[in-house]
């Protein structure tokens, strides 16, 4: 039987940064400054370190290259204590890489430079899964490719998983199939407007109406979206509610999706309603976009209860 709880089948990268004085539209040239690699990592990596660092027992299920970017993967991972027995590097791939633009107001834009081939393969999760047999949550994200995202989560649900899927990143033009196997679809605003089909510039006035046309047309058992600033929804089969954000001043969102989810999971093990995980992952991203940067943000148990009671929240500990 598994020694973990929680099995994340996602990517993992290797960051880069730089400063612009706010975001380019289309045509314009923006000076960059602040070139540099952080302790950043991708959506996948992020997760579990995030989980890991709170207590949570979690595995990090995908391979790298042999390479920087796959050895930093150990060592952040490692260093965090997530199970990295099925990590592997592999000398045929490369490490996918991530840039980040981030603005002076705190908004960013990411680029990245993946090739879902050079990440874990259907054939490789027939392999490697079986081995957290017993665990009770499976995380899988569009870091790898969709069809192995969407596997892993089928091949979860045959091991008895409860199935969370973040569908991100998302091209437009993404066209997902009816996924019955899935328990939590956890998307943002802009991926909720292409899974409907609807144009960027779409104003939505009601995403909890939105969020259960999703539940209804992709058969899946509960849909959490988040709003960033305004927090986040959800429609489930416990009922639906909205979750009012904690205010701060942001200095960058930067990995705070990958901490919300991670954090939605990590106290579901604990035990905790959907509501109740939604509540504690919105006040732990509150805190996490005050910080700059991801991986190294992500804060250990021990820190937890002074900075639910800075924000105000210590009804939450």
């Amino acid at each position: 039987m598994s020694k973990v709880d929680v099995v994340v089948v996602n990517a993992h990268g290797l960051g880069e940064y730089c400063n612009v004085k706010k975001i380019p539209v289309v045509g314009e040239t923006a000076k960059c400054w602040n070139r540099h690699f952080e302790e950043d990592a991708g959506k996948g990596t992020n997760m579990a370190v995030a989980i890991a660092r709170l207590g949570g027992k979690v595995a990090f299920c995908g391979k790298a290259g042999v390479d920087e970017g796959g050895k930093l993967g150990e060592k952040w991972m490692g260093e965090a204590g997530v199970d990295i027995s099925h990590y592997w590097l592999d000398p045929n791939v490369s490490t996918d890489l991530g840039i980040c633009i981030l603005a002076e107001d705190g908004n960013n834009l990411n680029l990245d430079f993946d090739d879902d081939a050079h990440n874990i393969q259907i054939p490789e999760i027939d392999e490697h899964l079986p081995a957290f047999e017993g665990a009770r949550y499976l995380i899988a994200g569009f870091g790898v490719a969709i069809d192995s995202a969407l596997y892993a989560c089928k091949k979860g649900k045959e091991m008895g998983m409860t199935t969370v899927l973040n569908a991100s990143p998302m091209q437009d033009d993404t066209i997902l199939p009816e996924m019955p196997y899935l328990d939590i679809l956890v998307i943002n605003e802009t991926e909720v407007k292409i899974l409907l089909g609807l144009p960027k510039d779409t104003e939505i006035d009601d995403y909890m109406a939105a969020a259960q046309k999703l539940r209804d047309k992709y058969k899946c058992k509960n849909v959490m979206v988040t709003l960033g600033e305004d927090g986040s929804v959800a429609v489930t089969e416990e009922g639906n509610w909205k979750v009012a954000p904690t205010k701060v001043k942001m200095v960058d969102q930067i990995g705070a999706g990958d901490g919300f989810l991670a954090t939605v999971v990590y106290n579901l093990a604990l035990g905790k309603t959907m509501r109740e995980a939604m509540e504690w992952a919105s006040v732990y991203c509150a805190y996490l976009v005050t910080q700059p940067g991801s991986l190294a943000c992500y804060p250990k148990k021990e820190q937890i209860e002074k900075i639910f009671t800075d924000l105000g929240r210590a009804d939450l500990l």
